[in-house]
């Protein structure tokens, strides 16, 4: 898996996915999301929601990551627009830092349903004025 996204559209993914209804963030599976890049998108999954953002995407695959440290690592690069997420079997890389990483697989395909980022540039969007 490796792509490139901007830091703050990526930090109000997980945001979105990680809220949940009272009770379920007890559960161990509240704790960890599943992100993967695919079909040209970046998908973050956690809690029965998935959300999805069009990004640039160079490798296709998927692993599975603790929200908390990844949102925490996240938001340390506050002074980084864009950020690029490589993970293999291996390992995660971020910027210059590296995590370990459960369940990647090269194989993924996007989900039928997700919330879809809306656009903030207006001359993608047509509304230039």
């Amino acid at each position: 898996m490796h792509f490139t996204i901007d830091r703050k559209r990526l930090i109000k993914m997980i945001e979105i996915v990680r809220r949940s209804s009272p009770g379920t963030r007890t559960r161990p599976s509240a704790r960890v999301m599943r992100i993967y890049a695919c079909a040209s998108r970046v998908f973050v999954e956690a809690n029965g929601m998935t959300a999805g953002e069009e990004t640039m995407v160079l490798r296709d695959g998927g692993c599975t990551q603790p929200i908390k440290r990844f949102l925490a690592l996240l938001k340390s690069y506050s002074n980084k627009e864009n950020v690029t997420v490589e993970a293999d079997e291996w390992a995660l890389k971020m910027v210059n830092s590296t995590m370990n990483v459960t369940g990647y697989t090269a194989d993924v395909k996007p989900p039928a349903d997700f919330i879809v980022g809306r656009v903030t540039d207006t001359w993608v969007s047509g509304t230039n004025q």
